[in-house]
């Protein structure tokens, strides 16, 4: 009987294709929830400023409450998933936030919609960073950008299918439907993936905690293998070490890090103010609200389509310089949007394209956010670059609002939008010269050989 079984071997070597699929699909499903409540201000704001009787910008600080509160609760939950375990936290966070969006129904004004956004994105950003480093736990190296683009794919979708429903049902019930269809699905999701989601291998064996489960796991991801009470589970590169923000900057991590966050709140900040304001510009301009919001759901079906391209090139040789280079594309496709307003078939073709770079390289940099560190940091790494980030997410919505309070042209408008795609470019070219082992492979700093010989009874 196998007496020692290495972990990270059986995570690369998996047979049980089963219990992968199934932790994608419930990771996704609260993802594609996620991308659906982070947008739904964005999707409401053009009904609720005429309602309420709003200038453009005075409808600001839900935006930005929204991005300050997913800020918090990456930085604060994502540390807790290293020490608490993932699962609470992703279970948690999803029940959470679905509680404070229906609680954005009984809003009347500016102030308590805030409220409840800012309490919303909290517990949402405590899950987002949990899921990341989960999905990456379990993934095979030479799969992680896929799954992590798998993952966002669902939360673009999300955005996208919230955009299109919130079309439908804000003018057949109102604003507020979109609040208690999304708070609804999210309450109820939470109760599944508490029956069904699994903790994290990696975690459990870093903070030696769940033996049985721990078992139980890898007997699902090795079905072959026998495991009998004597077995024992170890973790080559497993650390004992206390997961905390400095750690990110120990063992040549330092310029790595910075570049990496950097890149994430500047490609973040032109992100947000598309999904937060390009239904209110589009309107401004003269398109009818709801093909603006339309044209919004389209950008974020790109970003669908970019998270899994930008995902499976990550895992390729030269992952980060060919994201990179997708960055520098992404230059003349945003400049062009400002001048294809008359031509609405264009538009939407150029709005699509800028999805997939835009969102796309985000999905890259989430993953690169929690692969390229070793597993007892992951959480941390992913919520702290996430919360960092999030400075990004808080000045797009306020740049928003200044810009749609000046009546700018719309030109002018996407020409701003294009200077993010190439600071981030500049950020990954240091990122892959500054990690530690650089050599073209986006993995983590510390990658694990692996075989399937031991998965042999």
């Amino acid at each position: 009987m196998q007496n020692r079984v290495d972990v990270s071997e059986v995570i690369e070597a998996q047979t049980g294709r089963r219990f992968l699929v199934m932790l994608l699909v419930l990771v996704a499903s609260a993802s594609c929830l996620e991308g659906f409540d982070a947008q739904i201000q964005g999707y409401t704001a053009p009904t609720i400023t005429k309602l309420w009787h709003l200038h453009r910008g005075q409808f600001s600080p839900v935006f930005v409450a929204f991005q300050f509160g997913f800020m918090l609760g990456a930085i604060g939950f994502g540390n807790l998933g290293d020490v608490l375990g993932r699962r609470l936290m992703i279970t948690g966070g999803v029940f959470l936030f679905g509680l404070f969006t229906i609680a954005g129904v009984f809003c009347g004004d500016v102030t308590s919609l805030a409220a409840t956004r800012f309490a919303s994105a909290v517990f949402l950003g405590g899950a987002a960073p949990n899921a990341v480093a989960l999905v990456i736990d379990y993934s095979p190296h030479r799969k992680r950008g896929l799954n992590v683009g798998i993952m966002y794919t669902l939360y673009t979708a999300g955005g996208a299918l919230g955009g299109l429903l919130s079309a439908w049902l804000v003018p057949h019930f109102g604003w507020q439907a979109v609040y208690w269809v999304c708070g609804g699905l999210a309450v109820f999701l939470s109760g599944v993936l508490t029956l069904l989601l699994p903790e994290s291998a990696r975690y459990m064996m870093n903070r030696h905690v769940h033996r049985e489960a721990l078992a139980a796991t890898i007997q699902r991801l090795a079905p072959d293998l026998v495991i009998g009470p004597e077995t024992q589970f170890f973790l080559p590169k497993s650390s004992e070490r206390v997961p905390w923000v400095g750690e990110l900057f120990r063992n040549r991590r330092g310029i790595m890090t910075v570049a990496l966050w950097a890149a994430y709140g500047i490609n973040l900040m032109g992100l947000i103010f598309v999904t937060s304001w390009m239904p209110t510009v589009f309107a401004q301009s003269g398109i009818s609200i709801s093909r603006s919001v339309i044209a919004t759901s389209i950008y974020q079906g790109g970003g669908a389509v970019g998270s899994v391209l930008f995902g499976w090139i990550l895992d390729r040789k030269n992952g980060i310089l060919q994201l990179a280079g997708l960055c520098l594309v992404a230059v003349p496709i945003i400049l062009s949007i400002g001048h294809a307003t008359y031509l609405p078939a264009l538009l939407l073709v150029l709005v699509f394209l800028a999805g997939i770079c835009i969102v796309g390289t985000q999905t890259g940099l989430n993953a690169l956010s929690g692969g390229l560190y070793p597993s007892y940091l992951r959480s941390t790494a992913a919520g702290w670059t996430s919360g960092v980030g999030r400075i990004g997410a808080i000045i797009g919505p306020l740049l928003g609002g200044v810009l749609v309070a000046l009546h700018l042209p719309l030109a002018t408008i996407f020409l701003l939008l294009a200077i993010p795609s190439l600071f981030v470019a500049g950020c990954l070219f240091v990122v892959n010269a500054a990690r530690p082992g650089a050599g073209g492979e986006p993995g983590p700093v510390n990658p694990v050989p692996h075989s399937a010989a031991m998965l042999r009874k």
